[in-house]
């Protein structure tokens, strides 16, 4: 699952990336995070950076229960990233 968020001139695209437990592949064990930030226009970021790749990104203690924590989890990094990072509006 995912969702595309505009923040600012910014588009995140947020993914939750189901995690399976090690040990029994059918039993999933929660969801990961991951936030791809693009300008709007198309231009790099940065130099000549076109995209940023938050990386996988989990709980606290481990993957998130529902794939709702982890969009929201990731939107949160998103408007973060954004703000602080980038510069841009939230």
């Amino acid at each position: 699952m995912h969702k595309e968020l505009e923040v600012g001139d910014y588009l995140l695209v947020i993914s939750a990336l189901q995690k399976d437990d090690p040990a029994d592949a059918e039993n999933v064990i929660g969801f990961n995070a991951r936030v791809i930030v693009t300008r709007l226009d198309r231009t790099p970021i940065h130099g000549a950076v076109l995209t940023e790749d938050s990386g996988e990104m989990s709980g606290g203690h481990g993957p998130f229960a529902t794939v709702g924590d982890a969009i929201a989890h990731g939107e949160a990094w998103g408007r973060h990233f954004v703000a602080r990072v980038l510069g841009g509006a939230v």
